[in-house]
Formats: structure tokens, sequence, C-alpha cells
């Protein structure tokens, strides 16, 4: 096994493996996400404000994933806030 292979702490900490702190630029862009991060409202019509929204996200390049938000949930867009 290579000592560069990523693995969880979990399995780190099993194995008897040292921790290493994972690289800067990965750690800087999972501490502070994008609010949107990538989500999109599905229907082109304007809900009245505070409604839930279908939102969707693509995952790859014929795979979506899909969710309702309501307000509050930072992934809520933002013109349809009541």
């Amino acid at each position: 096994m290579s000592a560069t292979a990523p693995l969880h702490p979990i399995w780190g900490k099993a194995l008897g493996l040292e921790p290493s702190a994972p690289p800067t630029s990965v750690a800087a862009s999972v501490m502070a996400p994008d609010a949107s991060d990538g989500w999109k409202p599905i229907s082109a019509v304007t809900p009245r404000p505070g409604a839930p929204i279908a939102i969707k996200k693509k995952l790859g390049p014929h795979l979506w994933i899909s969710t309702t938000v309501r307000p509050g949930d930072p992934r809520y867009p933002t013109a349809n806030q009541a």
C-alpha cells in the first residue's frame, strides 16, 4: 500500500497509520463552499415567495440529483425569499 493513498481517518487509525493533513486547497474548498454549490431550480415558473422549491444538481454527464428546499435552507434561491 502506498503511503500517499488517501484513507478515511477511521481506517488509518485501525491500520495504525499516522494521519496526514489534507492539501490546503481541498481543505479550503470543503470549509468554504458556495451557498448554492451547483444547485439550480428545476421549474422555470416562479412560485409564490416562501414556497418549497424543487432544485437539482448535476453529478455527471447524465446523472442528476434532486430535492426540495424550504426557506431557511442555504440552497434556497434568494429571489424567492419571503
